[in-house]
């Protein structure tokens, strides 16, 4: 089962694949919890009500882990591979990450897709974040509204998507054209790089065109990964509207 907690992540769990929810764990006061009680109860599944140690065991949670007494045991979510992104044909935008590595990193980027509506995420099999709990809960629930793939090899990954239709745009903070200065197609990927890196050499070939984010200054030239990825998002959204 894959474990699921804290309000807004159980909450998108309720909303978007209900019949998934194998088990519902609660602890805490009862009022707390009631919209969860009635979402379960609706799906003929019957709430458990646990002291707390009992919780923390059944959840394996630690003192970090920012539970809000709620935890869900779900079918495990489906994750995309390199033989369904035909799926992604009729898709606007996407983000396509480059060994990106931080698991906050990329729980921001899953909420902000989310928030922007922008259809899906894709990683790197290997020398990449995996989705996990912890992703999960710092996703805020927006891991669930998002498509989420793992890909083996990234140059033909956005040769694939290019033959659907896709132009790829890279973010580096050395290209020549801001975002504002760029008119993006209307199938469009971001391809965002590593922490620290950025895009390798061999990624930058494959990008149809690379653009960056104007500001800094001397001592800080430059935004996390997370940050640029939802400046990009939100940059194609306003466009579009």
């Amino acid at each position: 089962m894959e474990k699921i907690f804290g309000k807004h992540s159980v909450r998108a769990v309720f909303l978007q694949r209900p019949r998934q929810v194998q088990r519902l764990v609660l602890a805490g006061k009862e009022a707390y919890h009631t919209e969860f009680i009635a979402a379960a109860e609706r799906l003929g599944l019957k709430p458990e009500f646990v002291a707390w140690p009992d919780f923390l065991r059944i959840g394996e949670f630690t003192e970090d882990d920012k539970h809000q007494g709620i935890c869900a045991f779900v079918k495990p979510r489906r994750i995309y591979g390199d033989r369904d992104l035909d799926l992604l044909a009729e898709v606007d935008c996407l983000l396509l990450l480059d060994q990106v590595s931080n698991p906050q990193n990329f729980a921001t980027m899953l909420r902000t897709a989310a928030f922007f509506q922008i259809p899906a995420v894709a990683v790197l099999r290997n020398r990449s974040v995996d989705i996990s709990p912890t992703v999960v809960r710092y996703a805020v629930g927006g891991a669930e509204f998002v498509k989420i793939f793992r890909v083996t090899n990234l140059s033909q990954t956005l040769t694939a998507l290019k033959t659907l239709g896709f132009w790829a745009y890279g973010l580096d903070g050395e290209a020549p054209a801001t975002l504002a200065q760029t008119t993006f197609a209307e199938k469009s990927i971001f391809v965002i790089g590593a922490e620290g890196e950025g895009l390798r050499p061999k990624t930058r070939k494959y990008c149809d065109a690379l653009v960056r984010i104007p500001g800094g200054q001397p001592g800080l030239d430059s935004l996390n990964a997370g940050v640029a990825a939802a400046v990009a998002m939100a940059e194609f959204r306003r466009l579009r509207s």
